[in-house]
């Protein structure tokens, strides 16, 4: 029923608003946030201008918009987060639902995914990634309705969904390439017909494509280059991010970058889908290339973490026997603790609970 669900997504929602409410009524904010760079940005854009410099000042514009026209500056970004936040939770407990996960499994799942600072940061302090997040996690699980359903309405949505992830946040591009990266390691309903799999590929890709290919084609025409001002924002400084990643993977800060990704080694392991392997260390690598490009905004925490935990609730089917069970509800927990570990080892996440911590007091 549309009433239940609607409670149910204001339930989710109901902890990360006490936490915005917490941080931004009670508490000191911090500076150094996505979501304060985004009003920072936005405060300086010229809306009586319409050229491709403008453009690329707006980019991406779906949170441009959303930090221009939504009341109250930060504190109205996290309330938006938080909503957010529940209608994101309550549509990937729906997922494990449809995809028969065991219910124990579902329950760890949910706790190990936003029981924890770094969803809670990351819904009220980063909304363009979140909402990035979001619209990824949905276009995933349409995506493996469209291929191996052949739900052809899935597919469409899948395209769109993407595509505002890339319109929302400049990881989108990441979103993009990471579909490109799982699709042919999924099963396709229709695998007797000739270049089926690429023409899903077209479908999912297709709406991303043109979006992003109209901007290119105007920074073309009009500055002489297919990146324009916010390409050339964004890879300012790639090399020496490239050079700081040996000491990024080092000691107990690298191990617990990687967790994740072993974890999803394990649940794929347990459950047999050993194509999974490769899709979640491509993943892994391009997470690490966006960093390198300057994709991922400064302040940002746990991208990796929820990314690979919506990646195997969308991608590893559920598991058959008892003791398989036992073994990814046990593999989930260890996510949950490799959460709480990863907040704990960021000095961003670190001081926002301090933050938390303060205000209570």
């Amino acid at each position: 029923m549309p009433l239940a669900r609607w409670m149910l997504r204001l339930l989710f929602a109901l902890p990360l608003l006490a936490t915005a409410i917490i941080v931004y009524v009670f508490g000191q904010p911090i500076d150094a946030t996505p979501n304060a760079t985004l009003v920072e940005r936005v405060s300086a854009v010229q809306w009586d201008r319409a050229d491709p410099d403008w453009l690329g000042q707006i980019y991406p514009p779906i949170s441009t918009l959303l930090a221009t026209f939504v009341p109250g500056g930060r504190f109205g970004l996290a309330v938006l987060g938080a909503l957010a936040g529940g209608i994101f939770l309550q549509k990937l407990a729906e997922i494990l639902v449809q995809r028969e996960f065991h219910r124990s499994t579902s329950v760890i799942l949910m706790i190990a995914l936003a029981a924890n600072p770094l969803f809670l940061y990351t819904a009220t302090e980063n909304v363009s990634g979140f909402l990035g997040l979001m619209f990824f996690g949905l276009a995933t699980a349409d995506m493996v309705r469209f291929f191996t359903w052949g739900n052809t309405q899935s597919g469409f949505r899948a395209g769109l969904s993407f595509m505002m992830a890339a319109l929302t946040d400049l990881t989108g591009f990441l979103f993009v390439v990471t579909a490109l990266i799982t699709a042919p390691f999924l099963r396709l309903r229709r695998n007797h017909q000739r270049g089926a799999r690429w023409a899903n590929v077209l479908v999912i890709v297709y709406p991303t494509a043109a979006s992003i290919g109209a901007l290119m084609l105007l920074n073309v025409a009009f500055l002489s280059t297919p990146i324009g001002a916010v390409g050339d924002q964004v890879l300012a400084g790639a090399a020496d991010r490239f050079a700081a990643l040996p000491a990024q993977f080092s000691g107990l800060t690298g191990w617990l970058l990687i967790a994740p990704v072993l974890s999803a080694w394990l649940c794929a392991l347990l459950v047999g889908r050993f194509r999974l392997i490769p899709v979640s260390a491509l993943v892994f690598l391009g997470i690490v290339g966006a960093e390198v490009a300057g994709l991922v905004p400064a302040g940002s925490v746990g991208n990796t973490y929820i990314l690979m935990t919506v990646l195997a609730i969308a991608l590893i089917p559920s598991a058959k026997s008892r003791l398989n069970v036992v073994l990814l509800n046990a593999v989930a927990f260890l996510q949950l603790l490799i959460a709480w570990a990863v907040a704990f080892d960021s000095p961003t996440t670190l001081e926002w609970m301090m933050t938390l911590r303060d205000a209570f007091g």
